[in-house]
């Protein structure tokens, strides 16, 4: 697998107790992932952690072979990755849901118009905005080259993220016009 099949889901903090457990801060909407058995990746995929146990409680991991708070401390500040492979066969979606990872880099599509496409999604508060990286075409317009879209029915009609698309609706058009 290459660098481009993981994505980071945790970094871990600092030893808590004498055990070798460390803090887990979950990048993720999916903590029951974080499972005894399952196995992460620190280094992009180069070396792999099998966890020994998680506590929901307090959030944090206990690691096979870093048992000790010595042996942990290696540990410290490292950031977990998974594969997008077994990220999608271990965190299920619920209807209209979809991973960070599948709306990265899909077309913003109004009518048969190409707006951009989204750089980054941002969470604000119970919601989320599309960054949009404005199409090139559109710069010549004086449009900015950056421009923002919440994910809302009002903005967003349909996600077909095996295309890479998502169809926006004439507010979401407006946005881009009035920034």
């Amino acid at each position: 697998m290459s660098e481009e099949d993981f994505i980071q889901v945790a970094k871990l903090g600092k030893t808590v107790g004498l055990k070798g457990f460390l803090r887990l801060h979950n990048f993720s909407d999916f903590s029951k992932q974080f499972k005894k058995d399952s196995s992460f990746f620190i280094d992009r995929g180069h070396k792999k952690l099998i966890v020994k146990s998680y506590n929901h409680a307090n959030s944090s991991i206990l690691f096979e072979g870093y048992e000790s708070i010595e042996q942990a401390q290696e540990l410290v500040n490292a950031i977990l990755y998974q594969s997008i492979e077994t990220t999608r066969k271990t965190c299920k979606l619920n209807k209209d849901e979809f991973f960070y990872f599948d709306i990265l880099g899909c077309q913003i599509l109004f009518q048969e118009q190409n707006l951009g496409q989204v750089i980054n999604i941002l969470e604000v508060g119970n919601s989320f905005l599309f960054e949009v990286e404005t199409n090139k075409k559109l710069l010549v317009k004086n449009y900015p080259k950056i421009f923002f879209i919440p994910y809302l029915d009002k903005f967003i009609s349909k996600i077909d993220v095996d295309k890479k698309n998502i169809f926006c609706t004439q507010d979401a058009f407006l946005i881009l016009e009035n920034s």
